[in-house]
């Protein structure tokens, strides 16, 4: 594991545990100011920041039974400093990230950004030098100072990288100067590799460290910045992996929410952002590449909790077939942890009638579940039913229907057959599904969940109405019990 990845973990875990309230309102209260950076107020935390002054508003520092140090102050406008070091004595570290370097490095971010952090890579120019100055181990105080420079790839809106006119990816910089901080009161976790106490006796709670491996084409993606996210597509939540290296090389996996455990597919071409996909830019000045083929196997999936594990290989490829590139990923595998969450709130019914939403939601509209016996055989009817009359109807066999893909029929005679209806709005006349499909994604008998997709041209079989309505993006989520 490297420390980048460790301190991009730290840096989402600390400020989600202790600066809250920053990222979600102004700081408010006294806070310590000064002049200028370089002074020695107890308490204070300053710098200069690209020439201009930096003056903490809240600075936390900890350390450990091994000695590692965290040290952070956030300024009132909500730009953060971070500094790491190990084991915490008097005297200088090495702030330049490397593969030689995991225990020493500084960030400089925005708290409220989703903006990668300027980082003190040493691959791309970062580095610098912290000095303690004075470490009080019985009273957990410490002084110091510090300057770095710290580095990021320049990223668009979509979070590829930018690069020139050579193909080279642009990097930003931020120089910290004059930094110092003086007499900042610690805490002290009695528990190795920054992990919380547990409750009683040598048991101890590791610190959850994000993990990611691939080969491309037999060469290690060696990931430099490793982030998880979860976005709203649409109606639908998605969990984004992306690992990017110091030369802007990035390898993301985007997952849907509710994907579960097991082996899949992933999808080839262009993804709208909601399905199971691999994608790959090796930063050479191409389009992304996207999975084409590709599977991955999701050992765990636990999104209450936030942690997902998983190995997966594809093929990436230009889906518009311009670039002729291909590239082989392999050994892939990942193990993140995020802030667990519950599932998004599933809609009940919905669908889109030649592209113009039909949903019941409104305080007049309604959706009943009926059963039918037809010929010794139940079926359920979900009939959607909106305040201006118009009303969908899917019919199913309850007792015998099981996850899968079923055709549906023009009319219910064996009672085996899955239907789609539809009547318009003023109209009396029925129109039926001729073709159309239902996929039942899920379904417990015992409770009476069922999950369920369906599509269906609808037509008027006697003809009088000889329109031909297009029903698409059905969806339920109801207890049919």
């Amino acid at each position: 594991m490297k420390k980048l990845q460790l301190l991009n973990w730290v840096l989402v875990a600390f400020l989600a545990l202790q600066f809250n309230s920053c990222t979600n309102e102004p700081l408010e209260g006294e806070f310590p100011q000064q002049d200028a950076p370089g002074e020695t107020t107890a308490g204070s935390f300053t710098a200069q920041v690209n020439e201009s002054l930096f003056t903490a508003a809240f600075t936390t520092a900890s350390v450990n039974v091994d000695g590692d140090f965290i040290i952070t102050g956030v300024s009132s406008n909500n730009t953060a400093i971070l500094l790491t070091a190990s084991p915490l004595a008097n005297g200088s570290y090495d702030l330049a990230l490397s593969p030689s370097n995991n225990d020493n490095g500084a960030s400089y971010f925005d708290v409220q950004s989703e903006t990668f952090p300027f980082l003190t890579l040493s691959d791309i120019g970062g580095g610098g030098t912290l000095t303690i100055t004075d470490y009080n181990e019985t009273d957990l105080m410490v002084s110091g100072t510090f300057n770095f420079v710290a580095a990021r790839a320049a990223v668009d809106a979509n979070g590829d990288p930018i690069v020139d006119a050579n193909g080279d990816v642009i990097i930003q910089n931020a120089n910290i100067t004059q930094g110092v901080f003086t007499d900042i009161q610690m805490t002290f976790d009695e528990n190795p590799g920054g992990g919380d106490p547990g409750g009683g006796g040598d048991s101890e709670d590791p610190v959850d460290v994000d993990e990611f491996f691939a080969l491309v084409n037999e060469q290690e993606h060696e990931d430099q910045i490793l982030t998880t996210t979860l976005t709203m597509v649409g109606d639908d939540m998605m969990i984004k992996v992306e690992a990017q290296t110091a030369t802007g090389s990035m390898m993301r996996i985007d997952i849907p929410f509710d994907t579960g455990l097991g082996t899949f597919e992933m999808e080839d071409g262009i993804s709208d952002g909601t399905k199971l996909i691999g994608i790959y830019n090796p930063n050479i000045g191409g389009e992304n590449l996207s999975s084409n083929p590709g599977s991955i196997t999701f050992t765990e999936f636990d999104t209450e909790n936030g942690t997902i594990s998983a190995n997966f290989s594809f093929t990436a490829r230009d889906p518009l077939g311009e670039d002729s590139s291909v590239y082989q990923v392999t050994q892939g595998s990942f193990t993140v942890y995020f802030e667990g969450t519950e599932p998004p709130a599933l809609v009940p019914f919905k669908a889109l009638i030649d592209g113009a939403d039909f949903e019941p939601s409104g305080a007049n509209d309604t959706l009943e579940i009926t059963d039918q016996v037809v010929n010794q055989m139940n079926m359920k009817f979900i009939t959607a039913t909106l305040e201006n009359g118009r009303t969908m109807k899917i019919g199913f066999p309850s007792d015998t229907i099981i996850p899968g893909v079923y055709p549906m029929s023009t009319e219910v005679d064996n009672g085996d057959e899955t239907v789609g209806l539809y009547i318009r709005e003023g109209s009396s006349i029925e129109f039926v599904s001729n073709p159309g499909v239902l996929t039942i994604d899920s379904y417990d008998q015992q409770t009476g969940d069922i999950s369920a997709r369906f599509n269906f041209t609808a037509i008027n079989p006697d003809g009088v109405d000889p329109t031909v309505i297009q029903i698409t993006e059905g969806v339920i989520n109801v207890n049919l019990l």
